[in-house]
Protein backbone atom coordinates (compact mmCIF):
# COMPACT_ATOMS: atom_id res chain seq x y z
CA UNK A 1 0.00 0.00 0.00
CA UNK A 2 0.93 3.80 -0.83
CA UNK A 3 2.34 6.00 2.13
CA UNK A 4 -1.08 8.13 1.23
CA UNK A 5 -3.11 5.09 2.12
CA UNK A 6 -2.22 4.83 5.43
CA UNK A 7 -1.56 7.74 6.78
CA UNK A 8 -4.78 9.42 8.28
CA UNK A 9 -8.56 10.12 8.87
CA UNK A 10 -8.22 13.80 8.12
CA UNK A 11 -7.76 13.07 4.54
CA UNK A 12 -8.85 15.28 1.81
CA UNK A 13 -10.46 14.92 -1.52
CA UNK A 14 -14.19 15.72 -0.93
CA UNK A 15 -16.52 18.17 0.46
CA UNK A 16 -17.82 16.46 2.75
CA UNK A 17 -14.78 16.47 4.23
CA UNK A 18 -14.07 19.67 4.48
CA UNK A 19 -17.01 19.73 5.96
CA UNK A 20 -16.00 17.74 8.79
CA UNK A 21 -12.85 19.76 9.09
CA UNK A 22 -15.01 22.70 9.47
CA UNK A 23 -16.98 20.53 11.91
CA UNK A 24 -13.96 19.89 14.26
CA UNK A 25 -12.40 23.43 14.25
CA UNK A 26 -16.03 24.99 15.00
CA UNK A 27 -16.51 22.79 18.36
CA UNK A 28 -12.99 22.45 19.45
CA UNK A 29 -13.07 26.91 18.99
CA UNK A 30 -16.69 27.06 20.90
CA UNK A 31 -15.10 24.53 23.77
CA UNK A 32 -12.45 26.54 24.34
CA UNK A 33 -13.22 30.16 23.81
CA UNK A 34 -12.72 30.71 27.77
CA UNK A 35 -9.33 28.83 28.19
CA UNK A 36 -8.30 31.32 24.96
CA UNK A 37 -9.57 34.21 26.58
CA UNK A 38 -7.61 33.58 30.03
CA UNK A 39 -4.45 33.05 27.73
CA UNK A 40 -4.78 36.06 25.70
CA UNK A 41 -4.68 38.28 29.28
CA UNK A 42 -2.13 36.18 30.75
CA UNK A 43 0.19 36.48 28.16
CA UNK A 44 -0.72 40.56 27.26
CA UNK A 45 -0.27 41.17 31.15
CA UNK A 46 -3.41 42.61 31.55
CA UNK A 47 -4.92 42.98 34.97
CA UNK A 48 -7.41 40.34 35.67
CA UNK A 49 -8.40 42.08 38.85
CA UNK A 50 -10.09 40.89 41.76
CA UNK A 51 -10.60 40.61 45.55
CA UNK A 52 -9.86 37.20 45.73
CA UNK A 53 -8.57 34.05 43.63
CA UNK A 54 -11.86 32.79 42.63
CA UNK A 55 -13.23 36.49 41.57
CA UNK A 56 -9.77 36.90 39.39
CA UNK A 57 -10.53 33.60 38.20
CA UNK A 58 -13.82 34.61 37.16
CA UNK A 59 -12.35 37.63 35.40
CA UNK A 60 -10.11 35.47 33.29
CA UNK A 61 -12.84 32.18 32.74
CA UNK A 62 -16.36 33.39 32.37
CA UNK A 63 -18.15 36.62 31.36
CA UNK A 64 -18.47 38.99 29.35
CA UNK A 65 -17.26 37.48 26.37
CA UNK A 66 -16.50 39.91 24.17
CA UNK A 67 -15.72 39.27 20.53
CA UNK A 68 -17.09 35.61 20.58
CA UNK A 69 -18.28 35.50 17.25
CA UNK A 70 -15.72 37.03 15.50
CA UNK A 71 -13.40 35.03 17.40
CA UNK A 72 -14.77 31.77 16.81
CA UNK A 73 -15.21 32.50 13.08
CA UNK A 74 -11.85 33.64 12.87
CA UNK A 75 -10.13 30.13 14.87
CA UNK A 76 -12.70 28.02 13.05
CA UNK A 77 -12.17 28.67 9.31
CA UNK A 78 -7.91 29.40 10.16
CA UNK A 79 -7.60 26.32 11.50
CA UNK A 80 -10.19 24.26 9.10
CA UNK A 81 -7.84 25.80 6.16
CA UNK A 82 -4.69 25.19 7.65
CA UNK A 83 -5.25 21.19 8.49
CA UNK A 84 -7.03 20.42 5.43
CA UNK A 85 -5.05 22.34 3.27
CA UNK A 86 -1.92 20.91 4.58
CA UNK A 87 -3.18 17.58 4.28
CA UNK A 88 -4.45 17.96 0.49
CA UNK A 89 -1.32 19.17 -0.26
CA UNK A 90 0.83 16.97 1.43
CA UNK A 91 -1.20 13.77 -0.73
CA UNK A 92 -1.07 15.55 -3.92
CA UNK A 93 2.78 16.33 -2.93
CA UNK A 94 3.15 12.79 -2.14
CA UNK A 95 1.46 11.19 -5.46
CA UNK A 96 4.11 13.75 -7.61
CA UNK A 97 7.10 11.82 -5.35
CA UNK A 98 7.79 14.67 -3.34
CA UNK A 99 9.95 13.29 0.35
CA UNK A 100 7.83 13.03 3.60
CA UNK A 101 9.07 15.78 4.97
CA UNK A 102 8.93 18.40 2.03
CA UNK A 103 5.56 17.48 1.66
CA UNK A 104 4.98 17.91 4.96
CA UNK A 105 6.34 20.81 5.67
CA UNK A 106 5.87 22.91 2.54
CA UNK A 107 1.99 23.08 2.08
CA UNK A 108 1.69 23.68 6.02
CA UNK A 109 4.08 26.27 5.74
CA UNK A 110 2.41 28.13 2.90
CA UNK A 111 -1.17 27.69 4.45
CA UNK A 112 -0.63 28.83 7.93
CA UNK A 113 1.56 32.00 6.76
CA UNK A 114 -2.14 33.06 3.96
CA UNK A 115 -3.99 32.16 7.13
CA UNK A 116 -1.77 34.43 10.01
CA UNK A 117 -2.16 37.53 7.77
CA UNK A 118 -5.30 37.38 6.38
CA UNK A 119 -6.42 36.53 9.68
CA UNK A 120 -4.60 39.48 11.78
CA UNK A 121 -7.28 42.33 11.95
CA UNK A 122 -9.43 39.97 13.56
CA UNK A 123 -6.75 37.98 15.87
CA UNK A 124 -5.54 42.12 16.76
CA UNK A 125 -9.02 43.16 17.31
CA UNK A 126 -10.26 40.41 19.77
CA UNK A 127 -7.28 40.26 21.93
CA UNK A 128 -7.43 43.95 22.54
CA UNK A 129 -10.88 43.23 23.96
CA UNK A 130 -10.09 40.87 26.53
CA UNK A 131 -8.40 43.71 28.29
CA UNK A 132 -10.55 43.66 31.29
CA UNK A 133 -10.27 47.65 31.35
CA UNK A 134 -10.98 48.19 27.53
CA UNK A 135 -13.93 50.47 26.62
CA UNK A 136 -14.46 48.88 23.44
CA UNK A 137 -18.19 47.35 23.20
CA UNK A 138 -16.58 45.13 20.28
CA UNK A 139 -14.51 43.75 17.77
CA UNK A 140 -16.02 46.63 15.21
CA UNK A 141 -15.53 48.96 17.88
CA UNK A 142 -11.91 47.67 18.67
CA UNK A 143 -10.95 47.82 14.83
CA UNK A 144 -12.63 51.70 14.24
CA UNK A 145 -10.52 52.47 17.11
CA UNK A 146 -7.38 51.30 15.54
CA UNK A 147 -7.61 52.16 12.32
CA UNK A 148 -8.57 55.91 13.53
CA UNK A 149 -5.78 55.97 15.58
CA UNK A 150 -3.03 53.57 13.49
CA UNK A 151 -4.24 54.03 9.90
CA UNK A 152 -4.56 50.98 7.82
CA UNK A 153 -1.69 49.34 8.66
CA UNK A 154 -2.29 49.64 12.34
CA UNK A 155 -4.72 46.74 11.91
CA UNK A 156 -2.08 44.13 10.76
CA UNK A 157 0.55 45.68 13.65
CA UNK A 158 2.29 42.26 14.57
CA UNK A 159 2.06 40.41 12.08
CA UNK A 160 5.90 39.13 11.64
CA UNK A 161 5.74 37.77 15.34
CA UNK A 162 2.42 36.52 14.41
CA UNK A 163 3.72 34.56 11.56
CA UNK A 164 6.55 33.67 13.05
CA UNK A 165 4.78 32.12 16.02
CA UNK A 166 2.20 30.47 13.97
CA UNK A 167 4.15 28.93 11.50
CA UNK A 168 6.21 26.50 13.35
CA UNK A 169 3.42 26.12 15.47
CA UNK A 170 1.13 24.57 12.91
CA UNK A 171 4.11 22.99 10.92
CA UNK A 172 5.30 20.98 14.42
CA UNK A 173 1.80 20.05 15.19
CA UNK A 174 1.63 18.67 11.78
CA UNK A 175 4.74 17.19 12.06
CA UNK A 176 3.86 15.39 14.62
CA UNK A 177 0.50 14.16 14.11
CA UNK A 178 1.94 12.74 11.19
CA UNK A 179 4.62 11.09 13.00
CA UNK A 180 2.63 9.76 15.33
CA UNK A 181 0.63 8.41 13.19
CA UNK A 182 3.26 6.42 11.34
CA UNK A 183 4.26 4.99 14.89
CA UNK A 184 0.58 3.94 16.26
CA UNK A 185 -0.46 0.99 15.48
CA UNK A 186 -3.29 0.87 12.85
CA UNK A 187 -6.41 -0.69 13.27
CA UNK A 188 -6.63 -3.94 13.63
CA UNK A 189 -10.62 -4.35 13.52
CA UNK A 190 -12.26 -3.62 9.80
CA UNK A 191 -14.21 -0.45 8.84
CA UNK A 192 -18.05 -1.42 10.92
CA UNK A 193 -16.96 -4.32 13.06
CA UNK A 194 -16.92 -3.77 16.58
CA UNK A 195 -13.68 -2.00 18.33
CA UNK A 196 -13.14 -0.44 15.10
CA UNK A 197 -14.16 3.04 15.87
CA UNK A 198 -12.66 3.26 19.73
CA UNK A 199 -9.71 1.70 18.35
CA UNK A 200 -9.38 4.70 15.68
CA UNK A 201 -9.97 7.34 18.03
CA UNK A 202 -7.67 6.02 21.02
CA UNK A 203 -4.29 6.48 18.27
CA UNK A 204 -6.31 9.83 17.53
CA UNK A 205 -6.48 10.90 21.02
CA UNK A 206 -2.26 9.95 21.72
CA UNK A 207 -1.23 11.80 18.59
CA UNK A 208 -3.72 15.14 19.07
CA UNK A 209 -2.05 15.22 22.13
CA UNK A 210 1.25 15.30 21.63
CA UNK A 211 0.90 17.46 18.33
CA UNK A 212 -1.08 20.03 20.84
CA UNK A 213 1.50 19.94 23.56
CA UNK A 214 4.47 20.30 20.86
CA UNK A 215 3.09 23.36 18.73
CA UNK A 216 1.61 25.36 21.93
CA UNK A 217 4.98 25.02 23.85
CA UNK A 218 7.53 26.06 20.90
CA UNK A 219 6.03 29.23 19.99
CA UNK A 220 4.74 30.94 23.71
CA UNK A 221 7.57 33.42 23.29
CA UNK A 222 6.15 34.61 20.66
CA UNK A 223 2.60 34.91 21.35
CA UNK A 224 4.17 37.37 24.30
CA UNK A 225 5.90 39.66 22.37
CA UNK A 226 2.65 39.73 19.63
CA UNK A 227 0.28 40.12 22.43
CA UNK A 228 2.48 42.87 24.04
CA UNK A 229 2.79 44.48 20.87
CA UNK A 230 -1.07 44.90 20.75
CA UNK A 231 -0.89 46.61 23.95
CA UNK A 232 2.07 49.05 23.50
CA UNK A 233 1.49 49.85 20.01
CA UNK A 234 5.88 49.25 19.91
CA UNK A 235 7.83 47.83 17.34
CA UNK A 236 8.99 43.62 17.42
CA UNK A 237 12.77 44.60 18.66
CA UNK A 238 11.31 47.39 20.68
CA UNK A 239 8.83 45.56 22.64
CA UNK A 240 11.30 42.23 22.84
CA UNK A 241 13.97 44.79 24.19
CA UNK A 242 11.93 46.26 26.84
CA UNK A 243 10.92 42.55 27.83
CA UNK A 244 13.97 41.42 28.54
CA UNK A 245 15.12 44.96 30.66
CA UNK A 246 12.03 44.78 32.34
CA UNK A 247 11.30 40.89 33.08
CA UNK A 248 14.92 38.72 32.00
CA UNK A 249 14.39 35.60 30.39
CA UNK A 250 11.38 34.68 32.15
CA UNK A 251 8.96 36.59 29.79
CA UNK A 252 9.78 33.18 27.53
CA UNK A 253 7.62 31.27 29.63
CA UNK A 254 5.38 33.33 30.94
CA UNK A 255 1.35 32.60 30.50
CA UNK A 256 2.83 29.41 29.43
CA UNK A 257 0.49 27.21 31.51
CA UNK A 258 -2.69 29.03 30.05
CA UNK A 259 -1.00 28.66 26.77
CA UNK A 260 -0.34 24.81 27.19
CA UNK A 261 -4.27 24.46 27.58
CA UNK A 262 -5.55 27.27 25.44
CA UNK A 263 -3.40 26.67 21.96
CA UNK A 264 -2.87 22.76 23.48
CA UNK A 265 -6.12 22.09 23.93
CA UNK A 266 -7.99 23.38 20.73
CA UNK A 267 -5.25 22.43 18.70
CA UNK A 268 -5.53 18.63 19.86
CA UNK A 269 -9.17 18.87 19.69
CA UNK A 270 -9.80 20.22 16.37
CA UNK A 271 -7.60 16.87 14.76
CA UNK A 272 -9.71 14.73 17.43
CA UNK A 273 -12.94 15.93 16.74
CA UNK A 274 -11.99 16.20 12.93
CA UNK A 275 -10.95 12.31 13.48
CA UNK A 276 -14.24 11.32 15.07
CA UNK A 277 -16.44 13.36 12.36
CA UNK A 278 -14.64 11.65 9.89
CA UNK A 279 -14.57 7.93 11.34
CA UNK A 280 -18.57 8.37 11.98
CA UNK A 281 -19.69 9.83 8.26
CA UNK A 282 -17.18 6.92 6.62
CA UNK A 283 -19.32 4.19 8.78
CA UNK A 284 -22.30 5.57 7.84
CA UNK A 285 -21.32 5.95 4.40
CA UNK A 286 -21.37 9.43 3.75
CA UNK A 287 -17.86 10.27 3.44
CA UNK A 288 -16.17 9.71 -0.03
CA UNK A 289 -14.34 5.80 -0.70
CA UNK A 290 -11.33 8.32 0.01
CA UNK A 291 -11.90 9.09 3.70
CA UNK A 292 -13.68 5.48 4.22
CA UNK A 293 -9.89 3.70 3.07
CA UNK A 294 -8.14 6.26 5.35
CA UNK A 295 -10.04 6.00 8.31
CA UNK A 296 -10.35 1.73 7.92
CA UNK A 297 -6.04 1.89 8.34
CA UNK A 298 -6.01 4.67 10.80
CA UNK A 299 -7.10 8.24 11.64
CA UNK A 300 -4.96 14.41 10.93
Amino acid sequence: ASHRAGSRCMAPGAQVDLISYLSGAGLAALVNFPLWKAAAIGQSGFTAQGPTFFARLKVLLGPPYKGVAATLFGMTWARAAIFYCADAGRDRMLALGASPAAATALPAVGISTLVQVVNQPIVRGTITIQDPSSRHAGLVAALRHIHATRGVSGLWHGTVPAVAKTVPKYVVAIWVKDAMQELLPKPTAPPGAPGHRSQVLQASAVKSIAAGVAGAALTNPLDVIRNEMFKTDEALGETTRRLLRREGASFLWRGMARNLVAVAAPIGMTIFLTDAIVDYRSSRGVASPAASASAATAPA
